[in-house]
């Protein structure tokens, strides 16, 4: 018996206080505490007060937990206790003055977690651990983001759970879907860097993504995906995506990194960092880019970014950090295009490979827009910015204030070339041109294609005789914003313990809009050439055209608004420990929104040239402008049930109302109610179990849309201009997210997530003119447009021992969606395998290699972006549809200084 008690006794202190393999390079406490709660699964309670900006030095062995804690802790003068439900972390004395020592350059800097909050979506005084989360959350470490080595926002977002992502587009302007909110872009969550939002509105031609170039200075990403999301930021129903840059380091050091491309991308990134001067540190870095692009376009783009961060420790505890971000850079973004569709089925268009073709040829570098003057087309989007920023974190009264600031001025000239519907086989064309150019010129015989350049008549190539009409679109974006963001967390005792943070948001911003839309006839094909449609007479002299040097019109369409927006926002949060493995969350935001916006009236002048029929509705500006205003309020609210249900499990439950307010560009829309704001009803259950070298989170999610307004863009048949309209529905969501870790063996790592969910619209009827009778369809009970029922992810890395080598290799699966929500137009399941290598040559330098899209295969994501969401159609054998970029092979050399 007393053998038995015995081995007993020591199992149970082995589980509490097991032996781990502990690696943690010098730099933050804070950090490090944070990795080894995670691997254990234990609660990390602290005040952020006591951690901030204490360091410690690099421990290595295989170490029972307390003896880890216990030497990690306390050259930075921390006391950690282990303890029966966590780790509890106190200040032993004052912060030891920092000691300058020349840093071993075999030592990788250390990225230092801010002193507020280890894990986004929650703000108080003690620090949690990941399994007293009450709401589910991803993190992505250095590792990952190295690993991944990003180019765009929606890279880095590919294969979390919950999130339909699309990064075919481009490096910018791409989509997103959350949990099944048929909302595009980036408006279900907030995107932030360091806790303050990027940009605090998706506005039209002014996506977020456009701003947010992940490099090597972005140390660590977290997801928060519904739960508290809508309590600490603005236009978050969905989630909250916060950045964490990195923190300037003690010890003089950096890293620079070079990647090529097998289409020939240049990027270098890199950073320097150290101290300038007593509690003083420095930190820049930057990216700069050389990109053709891996689509087939006639111009080189590229440009770069830097930022610089100076961090400040503050006495008694706190810290200043002050940052500067810019940006000047060109970055691809293509629409749609022609592939083959029949019985379901896709196949290429001959002509036209649709992972790496696009329309950006030679004849399409320039074009003159009516309204704009000539435009560097071929440029795509030239994005620049400029964004000073300051955060503080003090300790005062007993609690925790922090403070965030910011002023962006950014300027976007945006190109685009919109699809906006099928390729027409060239005969079926010139029949549907004769009747217009047969009563401008009674003496036309026929009508011939020709190519605009040179009058060279129009040859067909094998298995595709096909034109396409498409919509040139210049958008200038002026947006100049400050927002400050002030809260203050204090804990207390009343029937328990209390976390308690108030707060203050608010925002002013400008926002200055002018686009331009024209019309144009291309090739169906890879960098087609401009087309004119000629009216010959018998003697085959020409009479007209319907174009001019390949335009069908040189501005269909023409917009201008000046918005301002001006929002203040309260909100309250508490954690409230009512026992000792009970806790109730809650929290409340309200806010109010002004937007207002100077709109142009678009007037409609006749060219002059009686030649062609292209010039004879043209869309400029007016100088006449009529305003337009709202006044508006609406208030979030959540609340969640937690309940440790054992030193390894977490359970959750929580019930949310969260809110979008309208931005000003509503003010463009000319049908529905511009005032309305956008609510959802959400209701989750999740689960978080961690164990030896195992981790499992699922969560439960249902959500309701009790009035939501569709978009929906159409040409006018008769001029080819842009309409703008929206549809007013209601729908909703069910659906289960999972994601799990295991590490089975010494170096071997493997990560998996699944999504499934059913969304449903439902009070959507459409009405549409059919041979000149209106018409409703009923499309309630069909699923949102790109949305998939199921999505799944697996990825595994192994450490090969004693040789440097880590081999990896990920694959992400896409099920069955549709391009448009009368789900007329399925799109086939998908999946895609990428594979790694990276070696550790020397502790400083490491090549790495990665393949992305091995069996380069063609991943369809959406369809046509103009007059195809509602009801797609086929195109008489050809589809227009937008798909993932082929096979890229990328090599990186990285050096650590």
């Amino acid at each position: 018996m007393t053998v038995l008690v015995a081995l007993a006794l020591a199992q149970a202190a082995a589980q509490t206080d097991p032996v781990l393999a502990v690696d943690l390079p010098a730099g933050s406490v804070a950090t490090g505490l944070d990795r080894l709660s995670r691997e254990v699964g234990l609660a990390l309670v602290g005040r952020p007060g006591d951690l901030a900006g204490r360091r410690a030095p690099h421990l290595r062995g295989r170490l029972r937990l307390s003896e880890a804690l216990d030497r990690w802790c306390r050259p930075a003068g921390l006391r950690c206790h282990l303890l029966a439900g966590g780790i509890v972390v106190r200040a032993a004395g004052p912060m030891p003055r920092p000691v300058v020592r020349p840093r071993p350059r075999s030592v990788p800097i250390e990225p230092v977690v801010g002193p507020d909050v280890i894990v986004t979506g929650r703000r108080g005084t003690l620090v949690q651990g990941e399994l007293e989360r009450s709401y589910s959350a991803s993190h992505i470490d250095s590792t990952e983001l190295s690993r991944r080595s990003s180019q765009s926002l929606a890279e880095l977002l590919t294969g979390l759970p919950g999130l339909w992502v699309d990064n075919s587009a481009g490096v910018a302007a791409n989509s997103i879907r959350v949990r099944g909110i048929p909302l595009d872009g980036y408006q279900a969550i907030a995107v932030q860097e360091d806790g303050l939002p990027v940009q605090h509105d998706t506005l039209p031609w002014t996506d977020i993504d456009q701003f947010v170039r992940p490099d090597l200075m972005i140390a660590s990403a977290d997801y928060v995906r519904g739960g508290p999301s809508a309590i600490f930021a603005s236009n978050a129903p969905g989630g909250v995506l916060n950045l964490r840059t990195r923190a300037a380091g003690d010890h003089h050091g950096g890293e620079v990194r070079t990647t090529l491309t097998d289409f020939g991308l240049f990027r270098w990134e890199g950073y320097a960092t150290g101290p300038i001067a007593p509690g003083w540190r420095v930190i820049v870095g930057g990216t700069l880019t050389r990109d053709p692009t891996v689509r087939r376009i006639a111009e080189t783009l590229g440009g770069g970014q830097v930022r610089a961060r100076v961090d400040h420790d503050l006495r008694g505890g706190g810290r200043l950090t002050l940052a500067l971000h810019g940006m000047d850079d060109d970055t691809l973004n293509i629409s749609s295009f022609p592939m083959r569709y029949r019985a379901g089925r896709f196949a290429i268009l001959p002509g036209f490979d649709p992972r790496r073709g696009s329309f950006f040829g030679p004849e399409l570098t320039r074009l003159r827009f009516a309204a704009l003057g000539e435009r560097p087309l071929g440029r795509n989007n030239r994005n620049r910015l400029v964004t000073p920023s300051l955060s503080l974190v003090r300790d005062v009264a007993g609690g925790v204030l922090t403070a965030r600031a910011h002023y962006r001025w950014s300027r976007t000239e945006r190109y685009a070339l919109s699809s906006s519907g099928a390729a027409i086989p060239a005969e079926r064309l010139l029949a549907d041109a004769l009747p217009r150019l047969t009563a401008a010129f009674p003496t036309i015989a026929r009508v011939a294609l020709a190519h605009a350049s040179d009058g060279s008549a129009f040859a067909p190539i094998a298995g595709n005789d096909r034109a396409i009409a498409l919509n040139p679109v210049a958008a200038d974006t002026r947006l100049c914003e400050a927002m400050v963001d002030l809260s203050y967390a204090h804990g207390l005792e009343a029937g328990g313990h209390h976390d308690l943070t108030l707060g203050l948001y608010a925002v002013g911003y400008r926002w200055d809009f002018r686009r331009a839309v024209a019309r144009v006839l291309l090739e169906a094909r890879e960098q087609g050439r401009r087309l004119d449609m000629v009216a010959l007479d018998a003697d085959g002299r020409v009479l007209g055209r319907a174009t001019d040097d390949g335009l069908l019109s040189t501005g269909s369409t023409y917009e201008a608004l000046r918005g301002h927006q001006r929002m203040i926002a309260l909100y309250a949060a508490d954690e409230w420990q009512v026992a000792e493995r009970w806790r109730l969350d809650w929290g409340l935001r309200h806010e109010r929104a002004a937007p207002s916006a100077w709109v142009e009236r678009p007037a409609t002048v006749d060219g002059g040239d009686p030649m062609t029929l292209a010039d004879d509705r043209i869309a400029i500006g007016s100088g006449q402008w009529d305003r337009r205003q709202r006044h508006l309020a609406q208030t979030a609210a959540t609340l969640a049930l937690h309940w440790r249900a054992s030193p390894a499990l977490g359970l959750f439950t929580r019930a949310t109302r969260a809110m979008r307010l309208p931005d000003p560009g509503v003010f463009r829309i000319g049908s529905g109610d511009p005032a309305r704001a956008l609510t959802i009803e959400q209701g989750e259950f999740g689960l978080i179990w961690q164990g030896a070298g195992l981790g499992l989170e699922a969560t439960a999610f249902a959500s309701r849309f009790p009035d939501i307004a569709l978009p929906d863009l159409s040409l006018d048949p008769a001029t080819g201009a842009v309409r703008i309209g929206e549809h007013a529905a209601s729908a909703r969501t069910l659906g289960l997210e999972i994601g799990a870790r295991a590490s089975p063996l010494p170096g071997l790592s493997i990560r998996g997530t699944v999504t499934w969910q059913d969304p449903r619209l439902q009070s959507y009827r459409v009405a549409s003119l059919i041979d000149g009778v209106p018409v409703t369809t009923d499309l309630s009970g069909r699923m949102p447009r790109r949305v998939p029922r199921v999505m799944a992810s697996l990825s595994a890395s192994a450490a090969l021992p004693r040789t440097g080598i880590t081999l990896d290799g990920d694959v992400s699966a896409m099920g069955r969606r549709f391009a448009d929500d009368a789900n007329s137009l399925a799109l086939p399941c998908f999946a895609l395998v990428g594979l790694g290598a990276s070696w550790t040559v020397t502790p400083a330098l490491t090549l790495g290699l990665r393949v992305t899209n091995l069996f380069d295969q063609v991943a369809i994501m959406q369809g046509d972006a103009l007059g195809g969401e509602i009801r797609a159609g086929d195109g008489d054998g050809v589809a227009t549809v937008r798909a993932q970029q082929g096979r890229v092979a990328a090599l990186s050399v990285a050096w650590r200084l």
